[in-house]
């Protein structure tokens, strides 16, 4: 345990097992409330719909999401990292997760490749002394 700012207001508080100064987590947990409330009523929601019916900030939202305080009572799409379309988990759509997974592949074939090319330039190359061919 330590000391920590709140990253929700800032205020000095006891770090333990909540991320939050204790005001800040009791109005996440209002605020879980409203969204599940709301989640009930209305089965899918995007996370645009739901700050617009609960007044919940968006980025709370997303880290409840991430945390997976929702997790069976409704699919909540929020968008997409990399191009903003709406999905359903993760943090990237199938789409942008295909082509980061491709460049993943090309940077490691082309770093493949300048290590085995170093590798044979340097092949060969050494130290010669007359000594050594001396005695072959």
């Amino acid at each position: 345990m330590g000391l920590k700012n709140c990253p929700e207001c800032g205020k000095l508080f006891v770090s333990g097992t909540v991320p939050m100064c204790p005001a800040c987590y009791e109005q996440e947990e209002k605020d879980e409330m409203k969204i599940v409330e709301y989640l009930r009523e209305k089965n899918k929601a995007s996370m645009e719909e739901i700050h617009e019916a609960t007044g919940v900030k968006e980025r709370t939202i997303f880290r409840m999401i991430k945390a997976g305080r929702f997790m069976g009572i409704s699919d909540i799409s929020y968008p997409c990292e990399v191009c903003g379309t709406l999905i359903f988990g993760g943090r990237m759509c199938d789409k942008c997760n295909t082509d980061f997974l491709e460049q993943v592949k090309k940077s490691n074939l082309d770093r493949a490749a300048k290590v085995q090319i170093e590798s044979d330039k340097n092949r060969g190359a050494g130290m010669h002394s007359r000594e050594r061919d001396r005695y072959r």
